[in-house]
């Protein structure tokens, strides 16, 4: 009985306290719910100059209606509920929201913005993606596509090659080319671009220091051969071990073989078994004493005719029939002339275009610091030559042929005169000149429209219409990613781009280009562009760098 009666004496004790306990908890909730809770949004969260910003209110709780005082972080402010507002500055603003409710209790909420550099951006030209990885420092590189165009390969001054997806820009496979287990490392940059043949094998070299090698990779990423020093089967250096350097070229490919220039103390090109990867030829002077000197900055390109070409630097152009380098002797086969042997600066390198006879256009840098522009016929005599004086200079960039025959080259901007794009007639003859105060430092590309279209030091995209009289279409390249879905967008902003890559154009229209971060060169995209005014490519000429989008380097 006692124990019953204890039990009956504790219970409403404990009931009187689980009273109390819910009461306090419940008046706890109530005052949660009538505390205003000051929160918003901003779109978009990387805003640029003179650009319009939305800020949604999303505050809570409270009681009644708010009112609202928002301080955008510039000196203005505003009442508003959901206000725009434009800022004039760049800079990282805090900006600062303060609502009170009904009651007159207040909260305040801050978020930052990051405001940059206005984008320029003209005309209908979409950035459609970025690569899904880095790519690190571009010098010459430029991306080449798969044969069936689905897949697009790019490498960088990492010495690593990398595969994307066209659609998507997710990477499918990267290929390092520094393997320890293929001998001593590649030194320096890795400035090649791939040339990819009609099996999907990628050619490709790395190394413009020391120790240079050409690859062979399969459509999947794997090794299928490599090309190094070996004195039997690799760069040819006077019967010794070579220590090639692979400058800013592409290999050029016929059914059987791949032909490669390097450079170095004394370059050279080789023809390389495609299934093998040994050397089967090598080119020298008339008694096979030594290579081309300087070694091969530009080239090879291969005529319908039969006939090849490179450039090396000051020492000249050199032509060789490709006949006499498609054997399997493995011995030497002289040039059959050499252009330009004097008078020239060292900084000749401007990939080359063939026009359907067989005549080859390039642009050289002479000793007196003239850009000129130059036609030679397949048997070495100099058709004609054009200065471009008072304007800018060669650098990078290159030469291509539209449908009509016109010649176009791109110019470097140097001191007060102007770069851009300078046209010629197939006699030699300036029609026009597109001048810019931006370094135009990578070949154009001509569409089947006529458009010519290229990238700037400034990190801008130009589609200049077909007479070159206007800019169609302009966009800062650098400044779409920032404002884009891109992972990698925070880490970059308007203006911080620079092109030194040549694009590439698909059947569809799509343009690839590499673009350089200039703040950080190791975060470095490959990116995809859309433009209306961009349909493909024409069926004949010479419409880009290396001819083609997987880069042949060949008129057929």
């Amino acid at each position: 009985m006692t124990t019953i009666k204890n039990k009956v004496r504790i219970c409403p004790f404990i009931y009187i306290v689980c009273l109390l306990l819910f009461a306090a908890c419940s008046n706890e909730d109530n005052a949660g719910k009538d505390i205003p809770s000051a929160t918003f949004s901003i779109a978009p969260e990387r805003g640029q100059i003179e650009g319009e910003i939305q800020f949604t209110n999303a505050s809570y709780g409270g009681s009644g209606n708010f009112t609202y005082v928002w301080d955008f972080g510039d000196g203005t402010t505003s009442t508003e509920e959901n206000p725009k507002h434009v800022y004039n500055e760049k800079g990282i603003f805090v900006v600062s929201l303060t609502i009170t409710d009904s009651s007159g209790r207040s909260n305040l909420y801050r978020k930052t913005i990051e405001i940059t550099d206005k984008v320029v951006e003209k005309g209908d030209l979409t950035l459609l993606w970025t690569s899904s990885t880095h790519l690190a420092k571009l010098v010459s590189n430029s991306a080449a596509l798969s044969p069936d165009e689905k897949t697009v390969y790019i490498n960088s001054n990492d010495h690593i090659l990398h595969s994307y997806d066209v659609t998507s820009g997710i990477e499918k496979w990267s290929f390092d080319m520094t393997d320890p287990s293929w001998g001593a490392q590649a030194t320096g940059g890795s400035n090649m671009t791939p040339s990819v043949d009609t099996d999907g094998t990628i050619y490709i070299g790395t190394g413009d220091g020391s120790n240079g090698k050409l690859f062979a990779i399969n459509p999947d990423g794997n090794k299928k051969w490599i090309t190094f020093n070996d004195p039997t089967t690799g760069f040819w250096n006077k019967g010794n071990a070579a220590n090639a350097k692979m400058r800013s070229v592409s290999p050029a490919f016929d059914d059987k073989y791949v032909y490669c220039g390097n450079g170095g103390s004394t370059g050279s090109m080789i023809a390389v078994d495609k299934t093998t990867g040994n050397r089967v030829s090598y080119l020298t002077n008339a008694d096979g004493t030594s290579g081309p000197a300087g070694g091969v900055y530009a080239g090879p390109v291969i005529s319908k005719q039969g006939m090849m070409y490179i450039m090396c630097t000051n020492y000249g152009m050199f032509g060789v029939a490709k006949a006499t380098m498609a054997k399997d002797d493995n011995t030497f086969s002289p040039w059959a002339w050499r252009a330009f042997d004097s008078g020239l600066n060292s900084g000749c390198h401007a990939s080359m275009a063939i026009d359907n006879e067989g005549n080859v256009y390039g642009m050289i840098y002479t000793s007196d610091l003239t850009t000129t522009i130059y036609s030679v016929a397949s048997d070495g005599s100099v058709r004609w030559t054009t200065p471009i004086e008072n304007t800018g200079k060669q650098d990078q960039g290159g030469v291509v042929i539209g449908t009509d025959g016109t010649v176009y080259t791109s110019l470097k901007s140097q001191g007060d005169m102007p770069g851009g794009i300078v046209a010629l007639s197939a006699g030699g003859t300036i029609k026009w000149q597109y001048e810019i105060s931006e370094s135009v430092s990578s070949t154009p590309v001509i569409d089947k429209d006529g458009h010519i279209l290229f990238g700037t030091e400034r990190g801008n995209f130009y589609i200049l219409d077909a007479n070159g009289t206007d800019a169609i279409a302009v966009l800062d390249v650098a400044g779409a990613i920032a404002n884009s879905e891109s992972a990698y967008a925070s880490e970059w902003a308007a203006t911080q781009g620079k092109f030194w890559s040549s694009p590439v154009v698909d059947a569809d229209g799509t343009i690839y280009v590499a673009i350089t971060n200039t703040q950080d060169e190791s975060k470095s995209l490959l990116v995809a562009l859309s433009s209306k005014y961009v349909k493909g490519l024409p069926t004949t000429g010479w419409p880009m760098r290396a001819k083609d989008a997987q880069h042949t380097a060949t008129v057929k």
